[in-house]
């Protein structure tokens, strides 16, 4: 059935002509406000909110230990607070790994030596720790990695611009820990940002982070750079590192008590030393011997063995076997040209401190980037969002499902103020695993730079220079 349709044209004519010639509005054209460039407040407010929004972020530069250590650091620290790189503590250089809180150490015989004197580890000459993995209480260190080093822990420290901020940016820049940036003070210390937009943060000064007075540090001065553009080998790294290298990490603060040794069935294919050992601590621990050879003061080898566990107060005996060339050598030479030919071995007996988890760092070096679904809110897990304007994206972001809406909506001046347009935000997707969530961000940016030959105006996060 069809309707007549009705004569609405004219009514509506009428209607309008009646108020027109009723207005009584002021003629003349309209004119928009015009929207300022960002404040120093505000560019720094950005620049920190992209910072802690980073996967990993690679420090370098210096800090002082709560107990007045000097230390320099070349390390990485993810969003979920591992922690990885080199130090060196009063010009004794380490390598660390901070895996759940949980600080292991690598360092040379002088490196634990020093230890010993001024910490109480027991490692005598430092021969014993000497290039291998220790697990260490970050409190002997002074330094709690994790706290220090964490993207929006160091966000947070940082904290706003001080006084003065309201007007533009400065022009100029200043060095800081090797690199030039605009220095912005902030109620932690200094922050400096690049000269070009969108104004990352490029160096911290921060005069003190950290959440516990014997762990804290202060005047730390480092040059920031994000490598969220690599998350997915980060952890695909430090899992293979967990696995091959910290599973045998010596427990630095449980001694094993070593007793008698002796030597058995040496003979031309190989040697063997005996050592009895006790665990005097209270908790069961794994043993590893480790012995160095040598023969007419030449060194032959070394053999290696692990037991256990060795419960509290048990006794056991260890024991390897030299079975090198090298050995071989020697014994044929001791029995073939007469005289003294002298072999001994220097051994140690370590507790090993328990592994370490290594599942959940391959399981988040193996994640995939989440499907961009334009997912539900919720509150858990990590959100991609994006802040978009009439041009295109403007930038990606990864928070919190918790919090990204309140994280979007902030940016919206920053993203107006730069594009001069209406700025929008939205939801892309959720992800449980945060390298998911950061991998998406990644392939968004990188596809976006394929397309368009630059990152997105406002990105900073995963944008590779």
């Amino acid at each position: 059935m069809t309707r007549k349709p009705r004569r609405l044209v004219p009514m509506l004519v009428a209607a309008a002509l009646a108020l027109t010639a009723c207005t009584n509005a002021v003629s003349g054209a309209p004119s928009g406000v015009e929207i300022g460039p960002l404040t120093t407040a505000e560019a720094t407010a950005a620049a920190l909110t992209s910072f802690a929004e980073s996967a990993a972020t690679r420090y370098q530069g210096t800090l002082t230990a709560s107990d007045g250590s000097d230390f320099t650091v070349d390390v990485t620290a993810t969003s979920t607070s591992e922690v990885f790189g080199t130090i060196t503590v009063d010009g004794l250089g380490a390598t660390i790994v901070v895996l759940d809180k949980t600080l292991y150490l690598k360092g040379a015989p002088e490196f634990w030596a020093a230890m010993a004197a001024r910490f109480g580890v027991s490692s005598g000459d430092g021969t014993a720790l000497g290039n291998r993995w220790v697990k260490l209480p970050t409190v002997l260190l002074g330094i709690e990695f994790a706290d220090i080093f964490t993207p929006d822990l160091v966000g947070q420290t940082a904290g706003r611009a001080g006084k003065g901020a309201d007007g533009g940016l400065p022009a100029e820049t200043t060095s800081a820990a090797t690199v030039e940036g605009i220095e912005i003070p902030v109620d932690g210390g200094k922050v400096y940002l690049a000269k070009d937009a969108p104004h990352g943060v490029v160096a911290l000064a921060l005069d003190e982070i950290g959440s516990a007075e014997n762990t804290k540090a202060r005047d730390l001065t480092v040059a920031v750079t994000d490598v969220s553009a690599n998350i997915n080998k980060i952890y695909t790294d430090l899992a293979n590192k967990a696995k091959t290298e910290l599973g045998t990490a010596v427990d630095a603060l449980t001694t094993i008590t070593q007793g008698g040794n002796r030597f058995d069935a040496c003979g031309a294919p190989s040697c063997t030393l005996i050592v009895d050992i006790t665990n005097p601590s209270k908790k069961a621990v794994k043993v590893h011997l480790k012995a160095d050879w040598t023969g007419d003061n030449a060194p032959l080898g070394s053999c290696e063995q692990t037991v256990g566990p060795v419960q509290p107060g048990a006794a056991a005996t260890m024991s390897c076997a030299i079975k090198s060339p090298e050995w071989v050598s020697f014994y044929q030479r001791a029995n073939s040209v007469p005289g003294s030919h002298p072999y001994g071995a220097v051994w140690t007996a370590l507790a090993l401190a328990d592994p370490p988890d290594a599942k959940p760092l391959a399981e988040r070096g193996a994640a995939k980037p989440a499907e961009a679904t334009n997912g539900e809110e919720g509150e858990s897990g990590h959100a991609v969002y994006e802040i978009s304007y009439a041009d295109g994206v403007w930038k990606y972001g990864v928070v919190s499902a918790r919090y990204w809406r309140d994280q979007a909506k902030e940016q919206l001046r920053g993203c107006l103020g730069t594009t001069k347009s209406v700025c929008t935000y939205s939801l892309v997707t959720t992800a449980e695993n945060p390298v998911s969530a950061y991998a998406l961000a990644t392939q968004l940016v990188t596809k976006y730079k394929q397309e368009k030959g630059a990152c997105p105006a406002g990105q900073w996060v995963s944008c590779t220079k």
